[in-house]
């Protein structure tokens, strides 16, 4: 069929298009060389989406300028009864046609990209540009992180707004901006390191990856709608035909079957889109999963359905949701299946995709499922988020007159994946297991606290730890408890002297603390211990609280911590030396003994720490450690000395006590 010209330019200007329909009309016109089509690409030069308006400029010089060597085909200025089909295969490379239009349009000297700078163009370029710039004005005296928010918040608003091709050369601009800014002293307290443009260009990606691949995704619906399209033309060849009146009233009969069939699809598509876009909007993880189920039993007919969820932490796939009357929810509900094991869902959640039960037959042949868990499919479907896969679906029995056709495959992919990116977004996944298993009966109110739990302790100690917090919540209460725990106090030798050797390059004093932190904060947690808090050049931690396995054990691990800090530091001093820095180390103090443990503060801001003579003793010791040097009470060392190598140490006299403290010093852990 020919392309009607009149009527793609009438709809541009009367009715409300998306980009995605837009998008579909440059895909015909792509390599049109009738005048007719220059009207169309013109009136699309001139839209509010850059992006289209880069591609249309690009079509229009490529097809319609002198370059071009003469005029193409017949066959390339109209489409045929595949015309449908290639404008799905053109939406699915759009990426590619806007890359190649892209560059068409930087290669006549800027033009049509001079034409592209409209209203939004100057809202999500241009104007943080122009913030940057007049903050520069005030530089050193606004703060450099004013400026990382900036360029921070540009590189957001462009991965938003255009796609992936777009949003990573601004980005890449911004970053050479960001450094000439800073090279002519315009900025001299914002320097763009590598890390720094690196992690703009990472965010940039991941942010313009995930809003292409959802427009794509989105538009791969429009599949459905073309191939009923294709159906209807060849009905009216069919009409067009000079038959007899037994063949017509034969062909009326089969056109009367076939709108019947396009109206009950169409009546289909249409609820499914419905029923995803009120999916998106959900943000609970509860409503998305029954809106998730309904979609595959009432709308698409798949009859009993289950749903799992795949922790990547544990390695484990649970059942999270069954459609209703479930025949074997209750023998579903006991499993915890490890993903090394050899089932349906494990396999899915391996590979990713969707696959019918014989696709899952061809799987176990070449690796057995296991006997232990024995699970009935019809068809199975993995739950991506990107390149994350969150959740399986699996259908155990189909409706009647059910057909696993090509075209159901990509709606149900299409639900899967788009329920995945909601649950995600949902944030319960960050629950533990056992409240996601639950979450029907927990209130908003118990999901918020325990969001907030997670959100105080998560970087500062171990996650079974965490779990433990997670599971009696009602101990973080404002207000504390006594319990005998040890207090580990760590101090940067030589830091001040260092600050003063280097007052012209504090970033480098700084990067220094920082890999010290870093060293001490992950050895503490693995040892089960928590961060209190840093204090400049020191670090502050509990063994004990808010968890406590005994107070020997705690203590043992205390010290064990301590050893293995001193041995790291050592190794961070050589490669201070190495690098040509101020070489530094740390010296540590610890006691053991009751302290008030519990959340500090008020209502609206608290801290969980710890309070007592025990802590103010802790840090006494610490005070008189020398570089290199462990240093315990004797309270610490009676609870661990059968397990400890230690030294004589003087006693030492420290301020608010009146006798002299008598403590060692640990030479190293007896394994």
């Amino acid at each position: 069929m020919s392309i009607d010209f009149e009527k793609l330019y009438s709809s541009l200007t009367t009715e409300k298009l998306n980009e995605t329909q837009k998008r579909a009309i440059l895909n015909d016109l792509a390599d049109i060389t009738d005048e007719r089509a220059k009207k169309t690409l013109e009136l699309l030069s001139h839209d509010k989406s850059t992006a289209i308006k880069l591609l249309a400029s690009s079509y229009l010089k490529k097809n319609f300028s002198g370059d071009t060597a003469g005029p193409r085909p017949a066959s390339s200025q109209s489409g045929s009864s595949g015309a449908g089909f290639a404008r799905t295969v053109q939406q699915d490379t759009g990426s590619a046609d806007l890359q190649s239009g892209k560059g068409s349009v930087l290669k006549s000297n800027g033009i049509e990209l001079i034409k592209s700078i409209d209203a939004e163009f100057f809202k999500s370029v241009i104007a943080p540009f122009i913030a940057i710039i007049i903050l520069g004005l005030f530089s050193p005296q606004v703060p450099a992180f004013f400026f990382f928010m900036l360029y921070l918040g540009l590189i957001i608003s462009v991965s938003l707004f255009y796609d992936r091709h777009i949003a990573l050369p601004v980005t890449a601009t911004a970053c050479v901006l960001s450094m000439i800014l800073y090279a002519v002293n315009f900025t001299v307290n914002f320097r763009p390191t590598i890390l720094l443009i690196l992690t703009f260009l990472a965010v940039s990606y991941f942010i313009s990856s995930i809003t292409t691949d959802l427009r794509d995704k989105l538009s791969n619906s429009k599949t459905v709608v073309d191939d009923f399209k294709i159906q209807i033309m060849q009905l009216k060849k069919l009409i067009d035909k000079k038959k007899d009146t037994a063949e017509i009233e034969k062909d009326m009969d089969e056109l009367s079957k076939l709108k019947l069939n396009l109206t009950a699809k169409s009546r289909k598509l249409n609820e499914v889109l419905i029923q995803i876009h009120e999916l998106i909007s959900n943000q609970k993880t509860d409503e998305i999963i029954d809106r998730l189920i309904k979609i595959l039993t009432k709308q698409l007919e798949a009859k009993t359905i289950s749903l799992w969820i795949y922790d990547s932490k544990s390695q484990i796939v649970y059942p999270m949701g069954f459609s209703d009357k479930h025949p074997l929810a209750q023998r579903y509900s006991q499993m915890n299946i490890p993903i090394e094991y050899s089932t349906p869902i494990t396999a899915v959640a391996n590979r990713g995709g969707i696959y019918t039960k014989s696709d899952l037959a061809k799987i176990s042949q070449e690796d057995p499922f296991s006997n232990e868990f024995e699970i009935k499919t019809e068809f199975v479907v993995a739950m991506n988020a990107g390149n994350k896969i969150v959740g399986i679906i699996n259908c155990e029995e189909v409706s009647e007159g059910f057909e696993l056709t090509e075209e159901v495959k990509r709606l149900i992919k299409l639900t899967a994946d788009v329920s995945a990116w909601a649950l995600k977004n949902a944030g319960d996944l960050e629950l533990s297991k056992k409240d996601l298993q639950n979450i029907k009966n927990v209130s908003e109110k118990e999901r918020e606290e325990k969001k907030k739990i997670r959100s105080i302790f998560d970087k500062f100690v171990s996650p079974k730890v965490i779990e433990n917090i997670m599971n009696n919540p009602d101990a973080l209460a404002l207000g504390g408890k006594r319990r005998n725990v040890t207090l580990f106090f760590a101090d940067i030798r030589g830091f001040t002297s260092m600050s003063e050797a280097m007052a012209d390059r504090p970033e480098i004093v700084l990067e220094i603390v920082n890999r010290f932190h870093s060293a001490m904060t992950d050895i503490i947690i693995a040892k089960g211990g928590t961060v209190d808090k840093y204090i400049g050049d020191a670090l502050m931690a509990i063994f004990g609280a808010p968890v406590s396995n005994d107070v020997a054990k705690d203590a043992l691990a205390a010290v064990s911590a301590a050893v293995l800090i001193r041995e790291e530091c050592t190794k961070l001093r050589e490669q201070l030396i190495a690098e040509g820095k101020t070489a530094v180390n740390v010296g540590i103090g610890l006691n053991t003994g009751e302290a008030v443990i519990g959340m500090v503060g008020s209502t609206k801001m608290m801290n969980y720490t710890a309070i007592g003579d025990t802590v103010n003793t802790a840090a006494r010791i610490e005070s008189k450690a020398g570089p290199g040097e462990v240093l315990i009470s004797k309270a610490t060392y009676n609870y661990i000395k059968s397990s400890i190598n230690i030294k004589e140490h003087e006693a030492l006299v420290v301020k608010g006590k009146k006798e002299p403290l008598e403590v060692f010093e640990v030479v190293d852990v007896i394994s």
